[in-house]
C-alpha cells in the first residue's frame, strides 16, 4: 500500500482498494471481525465504501468476559443495522483452565467461532502499532524468526484466509480517520489492565521507547517485515531440503544442525503441529543421530508423536478409541480408526463373488489371527505378516480386518486369503486403508 509519512494513503479508499484487489477474488464475500472497538469500526467503515452491497458481512464474538459484553454486542448490532451490513453474533465459552493464559484462550475461542461461521475471507483490523507490540511480545517470549515476523498482511489459516488491510497504517492514522469521520465505538476496559502483557507493552514499554526513539512504532514494524523476509527464505530452504529428505533420517542427518531444525519445524508446521522449543528440538535431533534406523525414537508433542520406523520419520496423531465391530457392504469409503477404508481394483484382490450373499464384518485386531495368502502356502500369524509387510507398529491396532462369515478374509497392507483371491487376469478388489495422517514423505 502506498503510504505517506503517517502511513495513511493520500486517498485511503484508493490505497485500500489497491491492497485488497489482488487478495480478494472478485465477488468473494468478505467478513470483518467486529469487536466494536475503534480499529474494527474504522475498518468496517472503509470496506463499506469499497465493496458492493451483499459482499460485506460482519461477525462479533461475545466472549462473556466483561460485564459490558452484552452492551458491546448491542452496539455492533445497531451499527450494522444503520450501515445495512449483515451481522453474525457468536457466543463462546472461554476456558479458564491452567495453560497459556486468558488472552490466548480468548483468541483460540474467537478463531474457532470464526471457523464455525464458515468464513472463507476474514478481515482483521490490526495496524502498525499492533504489529510493533506483537514483535516486542514475541521477542520477550524468546521467539524464533517466525514469531519475530509478527503478523502477516495475508495468511492462510486452516480453511480461512486472514487479511489485515490496515497493517501499514499507523495507530495515529487509524485514530485520526475515526475522528475525522465522527465514528463512534466502544471501549474495552480490559485494554487498560496492565496485568495483561500486551497492555503492559502498549501503555508502558512502547511510550518509553518512543520517548527516546520517536519512530519506534515504524521501525519495529519494519523490523518485523525483515524477519518476515527471512521466514520466507527459511520456508523455501525447507521446501528444497524436503525434496532430498522426504522424511528419511539418513539424508536429514547429512544437513547442518540449523537446516535439520529448520526442516523439522516446517515439516511439523505443514501438518498444523506446533514444533517444540529450541532446546527440546536440538535434544530430539541429537537423540535421532544416535538411534539406529530400526531403533526406538519418539518426540511427544501436543498433537501427537514423531516416531521412527525403518529409517523414516512419521507424524503419529494420538489414537482415539478403537472402533466397534460393524457390518459393511464393501461400497464407498468408510471412516475407520481415524482413517478411510475402501475397496479398489487390484491384482490378487478379493473375488467380487466373495461378497455376494455373505456377511462382511470389520473388526480390530484381537491377537492370534492367521491368514493364508497363496495356494499351497501355510496359514501364518497375522502378527508376522504385518511385520514383514512393513506396517508400522502404531498402525497395527487400528487396521480394519475384513471377516467373511466369521473367518479372516483380508488385511489392508498385507493381502487377501487364498480361498477368496482373484486369479491372474481376473478382477479383484483390494482393501486400502489410509491411516489418520501417518505420513513421512509429504
Amino acid at each position: 500500500m502506498a503510504a505517506s509519512r503517517n502511513s495513511t494513503p493520500a486517498d485511503p479508499l484508493l490505497g485500500l482498494a489497491a491492497w485488497l484487489q489482488p487478495r480478494l477474488p472478485a465477488g468473494a464475500e468478505l467478513w470483518v471481525g467486529l469487536s466494536g472497538g475503534r480499529d474494527s469500526v474504522v475498518l468496517l467503515h472503509l470496506l463499506r465504501q469499497l465493496l458492493p452491497s451483499g459482499q460485506l458481512r460482519a461477525v462479533h464474538v461475545h466472549h462473556g468476559l466483561s460485564p459490558h459484553a452484552d452492551a458491546w454486542a448491542g452496539f455492533c448490532a445497531e451499527l450494522c443495522r444503520d450501515w445495512s451490513i449483515p451481522l453474525t453474533l457468536q457466543r463462546v465459552q472461554v476456558s479458564r483452565a491452567p495453560g497459556p493464559g486468558l488472552e490466548a484462550a480468548a483468541r483460540q475461542a474467537r478463531y474457532q467461532a470464526y471457523r464455525d461461521c464458515g468464513i472463507r475471507y476474514l478481515a482483521l483490523a490490526h495496524h502498525r502499532r499492533d504489529q510493533a507490540e506483537t514483535l516486542l511480545f514475541n521477542l520477550c517470549r524468546g521467539t524464533g524468526v517466525a514469531g519475530a515476523a509478527a503478523m502477516p498482511g495475508q495468511r492462510a489459516w486452516q480453511d480461512m484466509v486472514l487479511l489485515r488491510p490496515l497493517l501499514a497504517w499507523s495507530g495515529a492514522a487509524v485514530a485520526a480517520y475515526g475522528a475525522r469521520h465522527g465514528l463512534a465505538w466502544v471501549e474495552d476496559e480490559s485494554n487498560q489492565d496492565q496485568a495483561y502483557s500486551r497492555n503492559f507493552l502498549r501503555h508502558r514499554v512502547l511510550p518509553l521507547l518512543e520517548s527516546r526513539f520517536p519512530a519506534a512504532e515504524a521501525t519495529l514494524a519494519r523490523a518485523a517485515g525483515h524477519f518476515a523476509d527471512a521466514r520466507e527464505l527459511l520456508a523455501e530452504l525447507a521446501a528444497q531440503d524436503q525434496l532430498l529428505v522426504q522424511g528419511r533420517v539418513a539424508p536429514l542427518l547429512n544437513l547442518s544442525p540449523a537446516r535439520q531444525a529448520n526442516w523439522l519445524r516446517h515439516w511439523l508446521a505443514a501438518a498444523g503441529w506446533h514444533p517444540p522449543e529450541a532446546a527440546a528440538l536440538a535434544e530430539a535431533l541429537r537423540q535421532l543421530a544416535v538411534t539406529p534406523a530400526d531403533g526406538h525414537f519418539e518426540l511427544c508433542l501436543a498433537e501427537g508423536a514423531v516416531r521412527l520406523w525403518r529409517g523414516q520419520l512419521y507424524r503419529v496423531p494420538f489414537p482415539g478409541p478403537l472402533p466397534a465391530p460393524c457390518a459393511w457392504d464393501g461400497s464407498g469409503v468408510l471412516d475407520w480408526g481415524g482413517g478411510r477404508l475402501q475397496l479398489r481394483p487390484g491384482a490378487a484382490g478379493i473375488r467380487p463373488d466373495a461378497l455376494l450373499g455373505r456377511r462382511l464384518e470389520l473388526r480390530s485386531r484381537q491377537g492370534g489371527e492367521c491368514l493364508r495368502l497363496g495356494p499351497g502356502r501355510p496359514s501364518r500369524p497375522l502378527k508376522k505378516l504385518l511385520q514383514e509387510s512393513g506396517v508400522p507398529p502404531w498402525e497395527r491396532p487400528l487396521l480394519p480386518l475384513l471377516f467373511l462369515d466369521g473367518e479372516l478374509l483380508a488385511c489392508p497392507g498385507v493381502g487377501v486369503a487364498a480361498a477368496w483371491q482373484s486369479g491372474a487376469g481376473e478382477p479383484g478388489l483390494l482393501p486400502c486403508w489410509e491411516g489418520p495422517g501417518l505420513s513421512c514423505g509429504d
